[in-house]
């Protein structure tokens, strides 16, 4: 998908590790993160001023608040060191929390920086400021006074605050009756007037971004949120200037690609329009696209969907070799926890096409269970193979989801096959004609129930994950915004950065 001079890059700027109170090496934080992402920051958990005895729990807090201090000096020095590699980029950060002003992430453009504590936002704000760091407040849609967005002390700045994190494991702060509510964590359900449309209803002005905030140190967990930002080059200066541009949008995990515009300009954009709008769009899934909906003002005013696919209209589907394709193999499974939900599972396959060829890989790595050791890798192997060293396990997964996968873009003639190569756990050489994952998928195990299961999905044709549209709108008399919203029919959704209309 192009997008003028710029590339589309993907990653996730609010997680933690051991250093505060989650679990992990800084030095896993970044494996994992160079293993499949762009760029990250690392967020570490710094104080909380008016945390109280949170259920007995505070000492939990506070130790990790004081085990980030007295490690904030190697911190420093591993991200500094994880910046020498080209084609990654890694920022130093940390988190305020807040009862009364809503929990901040602290990202800071440059290395070697010092933790800031004070009790006001204000404050906060100046020292980011200063430093040209961004300061982004997340879990918006928790209740006042309970670690909720204060939009009343919300400053909107372009260099400080020029976007809000919409999503992450917490759940979806879009609005009070979207999915992914927050069931997770302690602090409540949703709060409408703390929702993202509530704040922009109210004439506040900033993107979206979406991030995991993973306690395990692995950042981009998949469905635990992450970002996509359109820059001209990988670099740390053209990521903030991206972000701080607002082209930006939020991901729960699949990585969609879209290009939005408003009268030609970029998401994120501020503009002037006379009596009429266009807007454009296009958009690519990693699964079949249920709806894409264009939202002015807080109402749908545009709905697009799909043309149905082949299965439910009862036409016998086939591959077009000039067309690309994807398909997905997921690994996991295996014993449900009263039949040993303690072990872990290591995989290698080497996934190859016969004839044609693989245009990209797109990694859909979860962050459970937790393991220091252990490391996932995928990586193209050559113009046909894929490449996958991995691991499962029912303990402590994310959302109870066991599994890890891969989607694969790959263009192929009718009469080529995919050939799965299982080396670990035993070993199985299992091959499936293009044609028939037209059709369905096809599912491969390891041993009898409970033994651990991997499958290749039905394959999704390039016209049933892509959607284009053209829309003219009236423009409201008064000063607007409008944004994109896309569903795909496993659930993942993106949530793109508004353009706003005639802003003073």
């Amino acid at each position: 998908m192009k997008h003028d001079d710029f590339r589309l890059v993907y990653g996730d700027i609010h997680n933690h590790n051991a250093h505060g109170y989650g679990t992990g090496s800084i030095e896993r934080s970044v494996d994992n993160a160079r293993a499949h992402l762009d760029f990250f920051a690392f967020t570490g958990h710094s104080s909380w001023h008016d945390l109280g005895e949170y259920g007995g729990r505070a000492a939990h807090f506070v130790e990790g608040f004081k085990r980030l201090k007295e490690t904030w000096p190697h911190v420093q020095q591993v991200i500094a060191d994880a910046n020498r590699d080209a084609g990654f980029c890694a920022f130093l950060g940390f988190e305020w929390h807040s009862n009364h002003f809503g929990d901040q992430c602290v990202v800071f453009p440059e290395d070697f920086q010092p933790l800031y504590y004070t009790s006001q936002l204000a404050e906060l704000r100046r020292f980011c400021m200063e430093r040209s760091a961004l300061m982004i407040p997340h879990h918006l849609a928790y209740p006042s006074g309970r670690r909720g967005a204060n939009w009343d002390a919300f400053h909107e700045h372009e260099h400080c605050t020029p976007v809000v994190e919409v999503y992450s494991w917490h759940g979806n702060s879009e609005d009070d009756r979207g999915p992914y509510p927050f069931l997770s964590g302690s602090p409540g359900g949703r709060q409408t007037s703390n929702t993202v449309q509530a704040a922009l209803n109210r004439g506040l002005r900033f993107g979206f971004v979406g991030s995991s905030d993973n306690h395990s140190g692995f950042p981009g967990a998949y469905g635990e949120g992450l970002m996509a930002a359109l820059v001209r080059d990988l670099t740390r200066e053209e990521i903030l200037a991206a972000i701080r541009a607002r082209r930006t949008y939020a991901l729960t995990g699949d990585r969609i690609e879209v290009d939005f515009r408003v009268e030609g300009a970029l998401m994120g954009s501020t503009i002037s329009a006379g009596r009429r709008l266009e807007v454009a769009y296009a958009v690519e899934g990693r699964d079949e696209l249920d709806c894409v909906e264009l939202i002015l003002n807080g109402a749908v005013v545009h709905r697009q969907w799909p043309e149905s696919t082949a299965a439910e209209a009862g036409v016998e589907a086939s591959p077009d070799a000039d067309e690309l394709q994807q398909v997905r193999l997921e690994w996991g499974w295996g014993p449900w926890g009263a039949l040993g939900a303690d072990r872990i599972t290591d995989w290698v396959f080497e996934l190859t096409l016969s004839a044609g060829e693989i245009t990209r890989a797109f990694p859909c790595l979860s962050s459970g269970p937790f393991d220091e050791r252990r490391r996932h890798r995928i990586a193209q192997s050559g113009p046909r193979s894929v490449s996958i060293a991995s691991y499962t396990s029912r303990l402590h997964a994310y959302a109870g989801n066991a599994n890890q996968s891969v989607v694969i873009e790959f263009r192929a003639p009718p009469g080529a096959a995919l050939r799965v190569e299982r080396r670990a756990p035993g070993s199985d050489t299992q091959e499936v004609g293009i044609a028939e994952l037209f059709a369905q998928s096809r599912n491969m195990h390891v041993g009898p129930v409970p033994a651990e299961s991997y499958q290749l999905h039905r394959i999704v044709p390039r016209h049933l994950s892509r959607l284009e549209g053209r829309v003219q709108l009236d423009t409201p008399a008064a000063r607007a915004y409008t944004y994109l919203r896309v569903r795909q029919k496993n659930g993942h959704m993106a949530w793109v950065s508004p353009v706003f209309v005639n802003y003073s």
